[in-house]
């Protein structure tokens, strides 16, 4: 027997809670692909929270401690992000950028020097 995880109500973003039209929808693993993460552990994200997630944390990161929606609601430095994102309106996509402590961020400013 597989676990699965109830279906959320169409539309609607686990992170920010808003709803947003279908096509804004992606589904994010929980646990990383590259990590172990199945289809099965996946949720239903906005495309801006999406993003946002992938820019602040690294696969790493998000694995070792946050593995649950719950514990990446409350994380202190997505915040700031969830309390500006909850007001805006649900069909706008907005640009994203690596944080500066993000493992990557570091490679990608090496790399144009």
């Amino acid at each position: 027997m597989s676990w699965k995880r109830p279906e959320p109500a169409a539309g609607v973003c686990e992170l920010c809670g808003r709803e947003v039209p279908r096509g804004m929808l992606t589904l994010h693993h929980l646990v990383p692909r590259e990590r172990g993460g199945r289809a099965e552990h996946r949720t239903p994200l906005c495309r801006p929270c999406h993003k946002q997630l992938h820019a602040t944390f690294s696969n790493k990161e998000l694995e070792k401690g946050y593995g649950t929606i719950e514990s990446l609601r409350e994380a202190a430095v997505l915040q700031p992000f969830l309390q500006w994102i909850r007001k805006q309106k649900a069909d706008r996509n907005f640009r994203t950028l690596t944080a500066n402590a993000h493992p990557h961020a570091k490679r990608q400013r090496n790399r144009w020097r």
